[in-house]
């Protein structure tokens, strides 16, 4: 009952929420997105958008949760700027609904918060999110409004060109299984 929590790619590493605030490229109210980390037998990371069954990777946990992040923008971005704006709505509608993946994914997921209440831990905590929430929105709003000030049209960059200098912000709540990890 407290080993190790398996899913079919690997031993549970850890569980987390993102948040993809509104910007200017991607003017959308996302709700908060959950992910968990998963370590592979040979030791490398990834980090799986559940809601929208995206992964990211690498050879630490920190990395695959940035690449993860990146790529859930980079799919945003592209969902509401490539469909009309129902039919976007419609395809999130559909990554969202469960799938034998995204369930076993969910099933993990709820263990690993049962095993961290039974100890104590809390994986949910309201202030913390809001407070990083407050956070995020304050840098993404003061990195459009550089943006917006630049002179030259050069030194214009998009908000997915920053995204990995902000991926660490997008994840408001993380918790690693110490285990794992």
């Amino acid at each position: 009952m407290n080993g190790p929590i398996t899913v079919s790619r690997g031993e549970v590493a850890g569980i987390g929420k993102l948040k993809i605030p509104r910007t200017n490229e991607c003017d959308h109210e996302i709700p908060m997105l959950s992910f968990i980390d998963i370590r592979e037998s040979d030791g490398s990371f990834i980090s799986t958008c559940i809601n929208l069954r995206i992964d990211g990777y690498g050879k630490a946990i920190d990395d695959a949760e940035i690449n993860m992040v990146e790529n859930v923008f980079y799919f945003l971005r592209m969902n509401f700027s490539k469909m009309e704006a129902d039919d976007a709505w419609d395809n999130l509608r559909g990554l969202f609904k469960s799938d034998d993946w995204s369930n076993e994914l969910w099933d993990a997921y709820r263990e690993v918060q049962i095993r961290l209440s039974m100890d104590g831990k809390a994986t949910d905590s309201t202030a913390e999110i809001a407070f990083k929430l407050s956070e995020l929105e304050s840098r993404v709003k003061a990195w459009e409004r550089r943006v917006r000030d630049a002179v030259l049209e050069k030194e214009r960059t998009m908000f997915s060109d920053e995204i990995k200098d902000l991926a660490g912000d997008l994840i408001v709540k993380k918790v690693r299984l110490e285990k794992a990890a």
